[in-house]
């Protein structure tokens, strides 16, 4: 598949185990993965800014300015043992403290209700095969809205649907929907391309 001008989508240019090798060369001292990170997270070596680097900076934007987060540190220290004990195969790792515990501004409006009242216009975009937000999600939320959303599931995997995936009827859809407002009339399945 050819890549045009306008493929922005973010990869981790390590081949999806990049964190943890660079991580480790971090602490073994390695100022080749010092550099490397520095490129690849924060700016290139022309001073321009890193799209990971963006792409973190939208992440927490979005993600700390959602909700209230806990700031007590003591906090996520209880949860991280907790998960440790519940979730033995992967850890403690999203219990863990993140930036959000530190962020300095309020969300800037109350979080949308997860029920059948208010606007019509909910769109939901889920990949059948995401590992990180598995499709059953995407389908609970959506009996949740009940009929103020439309859930468009799209055969594929990968965590991300509009802005990093390439199906042509989900791109197609989402974009009517940001760009006409048009709502879909019912739930949509987006053959794989």
């Amino acid at each position: 598949m050819g890549r045009g001008p306008q493929d922005h989508r973010v990869r981790d240019p390590w081949g999806g185990s990049g964190w943890a090798q660079t991580w480790q060369a971090l602490i073994e001292g390695d100022e080749a993965a010092v550099r490397r990170l520095s490129a690849v997270h924060g700016e290139t070596a022309d001073g321009a800014l890193s799209p990971a680097g963006n792409a973190l900076t939208v992440f927490l934007s979005v993600t700390c300015n959602d909700v209230e987060w806990p700031e007590d540190v003591s906090t996520y220290r209880r949860g991280v043992a907790e998960d440790r004990e519940r979730y033995p195969l992967f850890g403690a790792a999203t219990a863990n403290i993140t930036p959000c515990a530190f962020w300095p501004y309020a969300p800037a409006e109350p979080p949308v209700r997860i029920d059948a009242e208010g606007p019509r216009n909910v769109l939901l975009l889920q990949n059948r095969r995401d590992a990180s937000t598995p499709h059953r999600g995407g389908k609970m939320l959506r009996e949740k809205f009940g009929d103020r959303a439309r859930l468009v599931s799209v055969d594929d995997s990968g965590h991300g649907v509009y802005a990093l995936g390439e199906n042509s009827c989900a791109l197609n859809t989402a974009t009517r929907y940001l760009v006409e407002g048009e709502m879909p009339a019912k739930d949509v399945f987006c053959r794989a391309d």
